[in-house]
């Protein structure tokens, strides 16, 4: 696993990036994060430079055309590691990115804590990321629409966990195959398809692994799961 990394944001919104930067300066000194304003900015960077840990492109800011700044520097770049972040995307532009060849979709709803968690998973493994929602069954939103989507993610996200092995017994056999799914990103529909059962027995099974693992959603499972190769474990 990378101790650094140095990663190229391109976000237009100052308060955000600079937000941002220091968060994850808080959390990882060692990173270092590059920023500019706009997408050609970020392409000239490209150039000059061979490689990025990772590239994070701002969906809406000058110069990206909506997708096509990301196609142009997926037939550029095709091995440098691109995300998108975005405060306005829909779920049908996070397909549409993840289908040219993104690793990873970030809403600016997500904590600061699960971004970095996240931006460490897509680095060190071949892993993709793309946060589904409360309910299991679309895309994380971009935007806040819901009062109760951000209480219920408001629960930290734990550092550590002391035992590992403690926490997958207390998982049910079940429980262990639905964590297993969750951390490939799957949805409760396609969950419930694959093991044969109701999607509401699903959602059961979440709220039980939530739970277990001290998490506040599914989206923090998953990421938990390969930050603590809770996954080899349960294999």
């Amino acid at each position: 696993m990378l101790s650094t990394m140095h990663i190229l944001l391109a976000d237009d919104h100052v308060l955000f990036r600079d937000a941002l930067i220091q968060f994850i300066k808080s959390l990882r000194p060692s990173w270092t994060v590059e920023t500019t304003s706009n997408f050609d900015s970020a392409y000239k960077k490209l150039l000059k430079k061979t490689h990025y840990d990772l590239v994070m492109l701002d969906l809406r800011m000058p110069g990206m055309n909506g997708l096509d700044g990301l196609q142009k520097i997926r037939d550029e770049f095709p091995k440098q590691y691109i995300s998108i972040l975005s405060g306005v995307a829909e779920e049908h532009h996070v397909k549409q990115a993840m289908a040219i060849g993104a690793r990873a979709y970030f809403p600016k709803t997500l904590s600061g804590k699960a971004l970095v968690r996240a931006i460490e998973l897509i680095v060190n493994s071949e892993q993709k990321f793309v946060p589904m929602d409360e309910t299991g069954t679309r895309i994380m939103p971009a935007y806040f629409d819901d009062f109760s989507f951000i209480t219920n993610n408001e629960k930290p996200l734990p550092d550590n966990f002391d035992d590992e092995k403690r926490i997958i017994q207390s998982l049910t056999n079940r429980e262990k195959q639905v964590l297993h799914y969750l951390a490939q990103g799957l949805s409760n529909k396609e969950i419930a398809k694959d093991l044969g059962i109701e999607i509401a027995t699903v959602k059961l099974h979440v709220s039980g692994v939530c739970k277990k693992l001290s998490v506040a959603n599914r989206t923090q499972a998953a990421i938990m799961a390969h930050q603590h190769n809770l996954i080899s474990a349960i294999k």
